[in-house]
């Protein structure tokens, strides 16, 4: 893991670059240097928040401000090596709260309700089916397929397996496949 040169934290995710001179960051220092050169305020905000899901489990997100000259971004992951992630973009000198507030409301839209259901063969195999003939999902890496991405529907990771068997019940349908960034509204 790269330190930041900066303030020395292990947590350094941005290399930044200025002319010829290279930069490894934290996002908090990158943030704090994309704010001064851009005159942006950085407006003091929660850092997690907690919601529940359509079962009533309580999920907890870490949320990532990252300023940008394209404005600001903001991110909620899920705590945990998988789960729900969701995004939001606003202008450079937004309310960032109001942004904020927006991605809370994203990420309890997209909690609550369920589309992948859980059901028993009478032997007491479980079976994956989609509800509601769609679903909606974050691709990821699959360090074990190497090749097949992982898709996490409902905060939970599928292997493109099993997504293939889920599809099965649909055999003979027309399929549509729609890919767009995590900031975008579906």
């Amino acid at each position: 893991m790269n330190k930041c040169e900066k303030c020395g934290s292990d947590e350094a995710k941005v290399r930044f670059t200025a002319g010829e001179d290279t930069s490894v960051l934290c996002l908090n220092c990158y943030n704090e240097q994309m704010a001064k050169e851009l005159e942006v305020n950085v407006e003091q905000l929660a850092e997690a928040f907690t919601l529940n899901d359509f079962q009533g489990i309580s999920r907890s997100f870490i949320v990532e401000r990252r300023i940008d000259p394209m404005g600001i971004f903001m991110e909620a992951k899920e705590r945990g090596t998988f789960g729900y992630k969701f995004a939001v973009h606003g202008e450079l000198h937004c309310n960032q709260h109001e942004l904020l507030n927006t991605l809370i409301k994203k990420a309890g839209k997209g909690i609550a309700k369920e589309q992948v259901e859980t059901k028993f063969f009478p032997n007491g195999q479980a079976y994956n089916i989609i509800k509601n003939d769609y679903f909606t999902g974050l691709i990821e890496y699959d360090e074990d397929s190497g090749n097949s991405p992982l898709i996490v529907i409902d905060g939970r990771p599928f292997t493109w397996e099993e997504v293939g068997k889920m599809l099965t019940a649909y055999e003979g349908f027309q399929i549509k496949i729609k890919c767009y960034d995590v900031t975008d509204s579906d």
